[in-house]
């Protein structure tokens, strides 16, 4: 079975995205008391109006709102400590964690994408105060990139962290969800799934010299089937294939599984989604051997998107005498 978790990993780091150093402040305000965000009682009301700014520029936008995340909040607030403590601005720490490392330690599901939106402002009062939020949120919202994290189709979720001391502030946005759909239209059925999953394979075949397969109802009914199993224990495809052909489907002398899951596809199955997976198979293919091998004739299929960004495809390779 074919575990493809690249395109998850590829995507959750799509607008990452630092955001700018602030200038210094006044004198008088670097006198100020210094303490950390995270250690004051306003960490809560500092995180409901981050929110509530990237909602309101959502909105403007005409797009939904994003929903407060405890995972979210998890990283954005780790990453601005361990900014501040271990003194360096990145996305990426001096020890190699990567945001979609934060995510998934923070207990982010590890098939959607995220973002990050990282600020810092030296010379700044502490502890942070919503003025400084806002001042922030405007930084990020006038850089193209870091706005269009902040209004991006493919987020439902978003956390906030922020830490301070002395005269240094840095401010973490964090977002996940399950991406976007390619906005080619409805999502896709079974039967349209299954059409351009055959259309695509039979594209590569008669690339590599080899003969088109059939489609078979027989097929289909399989891949269903493996597709439940692997519902019921994803890390292992059903020992006895054979045993999961519909009653009086005979003749059959080969079949073979190929299953793959492709992360950030989006909540619904679209035709993208399809192509990427077979596109996926191609590309892990031996040189010159076409997708199903010389002996296969007919072709089954299966893929789902249950919404969580998640789209798992099963195809199922058959040859008869």
């Amino acid at each position: 079975m074919n575990g493809i978790a690249k395109y998850a990993a590829w995507a959750a780091m799509v607008g990452t995205l630092s955001g700018p150093v602030f200038p210094q402040a006044p004198a008088d305000a670097q006198d100020q008391a210094s303490v950390g965000a995270q250690e004051t009682e306003n960490l809560s009301e500092l995180r409901a109006e981050a929110l509530d700014l990237v909602n309101g520029s959502r909105a403007e936008a005409g797009l939904p709102e994003l929903a407060a995340s405890d995972v979210l909040d998890r990283a954005a607030q780790g990453h601005a400590t361990d900014m501040l403590e271990r003194d360096f601005y990145a996305h990426v720490t001096p020890d190699g964690e990567t945001p979609f490392d934060r995510f998934l330690a923070a207990g982010g599901n590890r098939w959607a994408v995220s973002g990050e939106n990282i600020a810092t402002c030296e010379g700044c009062p502490t502890p942070p105060d919503t003025d400084r939020l806002r001042g922030f949120h405007e930084g990020w919202m006038q850089s193209p990139r870091h706005r269009e994290n902040i209004l991006s189709k493919g987020f439902d979720s978003f956390g906030f962290g922020i830490a301070g001391e002395d005269d240094e502030i840095y401010a973490v946005q964090t977002f996940s969800g399950p991406g976007a759909d390619d906005g080619t239209g409805d999502a896709l059925t079974p039967e349209a799934a299954r059409d351009v999953a055959l259309e695509e394979i039979n594209a590569q075949r008669a690339d590599t010299g080899h003969d088109p397969l059939d489609g078979s109802d027989a097929l289909d009914r399989v891949a269903d089937r493996v597709m439940d199993s692997l519902a019921a224990n994803p890390q292992a495809l059903p020992e006895d294939v054979f045993g999961l052909l519909p009653e009086g489907s005979t003749g059959w002398t080969r079949l073979d599984i190929q299953s793959a899951s492709l992360g950030g596809t989006g909540p619904t199955l679209s035709q993208a989604d399809v192509v990427a997976v077979i596109s996926n198979w191609a590309a892990a293919s031996e040189d010159g051997r076409p997708l199903g091998g010389p002996a296969s004739s007919h072709f089954g299929f299966a893929a789902k998107s249950p919404g969580d960004g998640q789209t798992t495809a099963v195809a199922v390779f058959g040859g008869r005498d």
